[in-house]
């Protein structure tokens, strides 16, 4: 069966722009001044946004490029710190060796337990990590577990354990919405950071 190809979209910042240098050619030879000056604010803040944007994701990038830098054992504090700057959060990252499976462990606000698992990999993280968590979830008397990786993600069998067993897979994403929200001061939701 021929696969379809997609078709490119065309970027709308794109097309504004040329639009808006379109009008102020046309204002411009007419000698319509009033719709040439709003024309080049337009222009203006449309230039504006775009480096806004392109800046956004250029630090977007270069903060998962540091987050791919860690070391394992540097991964495993940096999500025991994030944690830490929750409002109500308390995190201490266990020791490195004989941990029984969790990295991490935080108490939420209302006391409620979560153990972390964090994998360093340049792969998808398999299902032994959720074995692992869960494993540990009930070692450590913690009500909640998850696990978070800095790599591309989780493989098939590993979702449909976490989904079977309530755990949460967090990705690079998820670390930075929680950075974000801790930057914030403001508490996670329940979908991202269950207790």
């Amino acid at each position: 069966m021929a696969r379809r190809r997609r078709r490119k979209k065309e970027d709308p910042r794109a097309v504004v722009t040329l639009a808006l240098l379109f009008g102020l050619f046309y204002s411009g030879i007419s000698g319509a001044w009033g719709l040439f000056a709003v024309l080049v604010l337009l222009l203006v803040g449309a230039v504006v946004l775009l480096v806004a944007q392109t800046r956004a994701k250029r630090t977007r990038a270069l903060a998962l490029r540091d987050l791919q830098a860690l070391t394992p054992r540097e991964l495993e504090l940096h999500v025991a710190q994030v944690l830490n700057a929750l409002p109500g959060w308390r995190a201490e990252a266990t020791r490195g060796s004989a941990d029984q499976g969790a990295d991490v462990i935080a108490t939420g606000p209302s006391g409620a337990k979560v153990a972390v698992q964090v994998k360093k990999y340049s792969n998808p993280v398999g299902n032994k990590a959720v074995q692992e968590i869960v494993a540990s979830k009930a070692f450590y008397r913690c009500a909640h577990a998850v696990v978070v990786t800095s790599g591309p993600g989780y493989t098939r069998a590993a979702r449909e354990l976490a989904r079977a067993n309530g755990v949460p897979l967090w990705g690079p994403d998820e670390l930075f919405r929680l950075q974000a929200l801790a930057a914030q001061k403001q508490a996670p939701p329940r979908d991202l950071l269950p207790a």
